[in-house]
């Protein structure tokens, strides 16, 4: 077996891309989903790509992002092959970011030496192969938008495999890449905010052989850190009214009962890692609310068991401790105390499933591998196959809305959005009948959702029925009055019966309350 641990580079990198490509072979013509209509299809402030003021202001902080969309659509226009083609560009990019981290890391001077790094390429090169199949990063891939998640990794592991080059290299050049890549991930998304720490962590796990840590290199990164606060608080982007909306009211969540959510959540995470059955594009997740509810409390120990593995085998399998914390240390931005509309997403999986990877590949290693290495290549190739046939299969339920949000309410039957969003994919194929239909399941099982009264306003209106149509706007403002679009709405059917002053005062609303079009 001599020869498979001298795997050429480019060997591993053609693997991985090639198995990456027909995983996702079956993706190029899927349709926008979700929320590609207002991030993408109607977000006019991405129409043009010289118009870089307009596309700042969206959000500063996922510039990058949206710099990128408006690239796709100034060559592709809302060609959905240019943005899939874009997506999986970065995936398999990042999948071999995730290859050459896992090389480096085993060639570092605290790593060097030990029995793992003889077969530094296979195992890089099953860390590569977990990560590009694995069934939970379609969320991340094939879902447009969510290339805020793909994107960022991207750069984020850029940063620090540069970074890591540099220091055992010491080589400038890719120093400064590191910065560069560095700054581009904090304009990508907010969650790149933990990479000053995850290179902390990583010199005091592979880098540090004095008792200090060299503060000289660090120092840029720990600038960079703020970033993302001063580009938020020096341009106003903060959604404070949002994050309100998100804790007030009687379905708001507070920050000590999305933390305790979030307790079940990161098992719900550790499972989908292990085993990515039953995947779901919007999960219907009980919100908690006591520590000491068996479900909660026995999460909360199960993960302070976790870290304190971790942190007991940090030693002898500094490896598998690095990414147990690495997992958890890029869950936090969306995983603690600063809540989110929604409690679980499964893109939110796609960086921490960087520490999964390199976990499952240098673990079975360490169980098998050590003895028996044609064992452990055997049992990685068999996940890697069964990741690959998964994959595979769940991107067929992408192919079109209407497949996708069928598949959402076989899943998750009692959640108001997922009915809402199926009526929606009805309403644009012209089905009003189906779509008036899911209308109605979604506000019987949520009489407070808005958005299914706004939606079936805009049925009515083109029906041409626009006095029922004002009666659902009517209804969805009762319940909600500083929702914009829905004034928007309103004044379009009173400007269909010519009521021009209420028309106007309604657009003049819809103005005042940040509507623009998107």
């Amino acid at each position: 077996m001599k020869t498979v641990n001298r795997i050429p580079n480019a060997l591993s990198i053609l693997a991985i891309v090639g198995l990456g490509i027909i995983v996702y072979s079956n993706t190029f013509f899927s349709s926008f989903h979700f929320d590609d209509d207002f991030y993408i299809i109607n977000n006019f402030a991405i129409r043009n790509i010289h118009d870089l003021q307009d596309i700042w202001k969206i959000c500063p902080c996922r510039f990058i992002t949206f710099f990128s969309l408006a690239l796709n659509y100034h060559f592709n226009g809302l060609n959905v092959f240019a943005y899939h083609l874009f997506n999986i560009a970065i995936h398999l990019g990042s999948a071999c970011f995730v290859w050459w981290l896992t090389l480096l890391t085993l060639s570092t001077p605290v790593m060097r030496e030990e029995k793992i790094s003889h077969h530094a390429n296979i195992i890089a090169l099953f860390a590569g192969l977990i990560f590009v199949t694995h069934p939970v990063q379609i969320e991340a891939v094939t879902y447009i938008w969510q290339r805020t998640a793909s994107l960022c990794a991207f750069f984020y592991l850029a940063s620090l495999c540069f970074y890591v080059r540099s220091r055992l290299d010491q080589g400038r050049a890719y120093y400064i890449l590191s910065l560069i890549t560095a700054v581009l991930a904090m304009f990508t998304k907010e969650n790149a905010i933990t990479l000053p720490l995850m290179i902390v962590l990583y010199e005091i796990s592979f880098l540090k052989l004095k008792k200090d840590l060299n503060w000289e290199q660090l120092y840029p990164f720990w600038v960079i850190l703020f970033i993302i606060p001063l580009t938020m608080s020096l341009t106003n982007s903060v959604r404070f009214q949002e994050i309100q909306s998100i804790t007030g009211g009687p379905g708001g969540i507070s920050p000590i009962h999305y933390l305790l959510t979030q307790f079940r959540v990161m098992i719900a995470y550790i499972r989908l890692s292990f085993l990515p059955l039953h995947l779901n594009l919007d999960y219907d997740y009980p919100i908690y609310k006591n520590l000491f509810d068996i479900p909660v409390l026995a999460s909360f120990l199960c993960l302070a068991g976790i870290l304190y593995f971790a942190k007991h085998i940090f030693s002898k399998y500094r490896l598998i401790s690095f990414s147990i914390f690495w997992f958890f240390l890029t869950l936090l931005p969306e995983s603690s105390i600063l809540p989110q509309e929604d409690v679980i997403f499964e893109h939110r999986l796609y960086l921490p499933l960087v520490g999964y990877c390199i976990f499952l590949a240098s673990g079975v290693y360490y169980l098998l591998g050590k003895n028996n290495l044609k064992t452990m290549i055997i049992v990685l190739s068999l996940v890697v196959a069964c990741n690959s046939v998964l994959t595979y299969q769940r991107n067929k339920i992408w192919k079109n809305e209407i497949i996708l949000w069928q598949d959402v309410v076989q899943k998750s039957p009692h959640k108001a959005r997922a009915y809402n969003n199926l009526g929606w994919a009805y309403y644009n194929q012209g089905n009003f009948t189906e779509a008036i239909s899911d209308y109605n399941k979604a506000i019987e099982i949520n009489p407070q959702y808005i958005y299914s009264y706004d939606d079936r306003g805009l049925i009515y209106a083109q029906e041409g029925n626009f006095t029922q149509a004002i009666a659902e706007y009517n209804k969805a403002i009762k319940i909600n009055p500083y929702y914009a679009q829905i004034y928007y709405h309103r004044g379009l059917a009173f400007s269909k019966q010519n009521n021009n002053p209420q028309a106007l005062e309604d657009m003049e609303k819809a103005k005042e309350l940040g509507y623009n079009g998107i």
